[in-house]
């Protein structure tokens, strides 16, 4: 499935990266800032049967839920380049839907950036979770990308390395540490 490209201007498109897109965005971009937008939270709520996890032992990869605030990673793509990146992320953001959102840059700066949201009724995202389940994936999912607890520690850094040091990613990373020095992730 196609996303549609919504409107850009002559400066090019921002695109609004809250997991691994983060570290790992797959195109070529002409700035990176770290962002806050209000109205959307992150939650590790997609079931990955592939990324990081495969069916026997799926994982979990994060989805933008509507309520809250998110830290991410804002990336100006050059208007040149925006249809290219579009068709890139439609292939590997397929189970998303796209959102148009408000993005605060670190100097207050406001732009208006496309993100993937939770898809409500595609089956891949749980919009609530029992804790067990949650725990099970969170530590076991395994695919061929890496484990999901790996996937949380990289999300985690890359808002480190944007001069994010406190948010619900940080916060899970240190819930892990018990976990993967205890080799339950490996």
């Amino acid at each position: 499935m196609r996303h549609r490209t919504p409107d850009y201007g002559p400066e090019g498109l921002w695109i609004f990266g809250y997991g691994s897109l983060m570290w790992e965005p797959g195109f070529a971009h002409a700035r990176a800032e770290p962002a806050l937008v209000a109205g959307w939270h992150r939650r590790m709520s997609m079931v990955a049967t592939k990324s990081y996890g495969w069916p026997g032992r799926p994982g979990l990869a994060a989805g933008l839920h509507p309520g809250g605030t998110v830290d991410g990673v804002a990336f100006l793509i050059p208007a040149a380049q925006v249809a290219d990146v579009i068709e890139v992320l439609s292939r590997r953001e397929w189970a998303y839907l796209t959102a148009e959102v408000t993005a605060r840059l670190r100097g207050g700066a406001r732009v208006r950036a496309l993100t993937y949201v939770a898809h409500p009724t595609n089956g891949r995202f749980r919009m609530t979770q029992d804790s067990r389940d949650f725990l099970r994936r969170l530590h076991h999912g395994r695919g061929r990308k890496g484990h999901t607890a790996d996937y949380v520690v990289e999300s985690a850094a890359a808002l480190d390395a944007h001069g994010v040091k406190q948010s619900d990613l940080h916060e899970l990373r240190g819930r892990l540490g018990d976990f993967r020095r205890g080799g339950l992730t490996r």
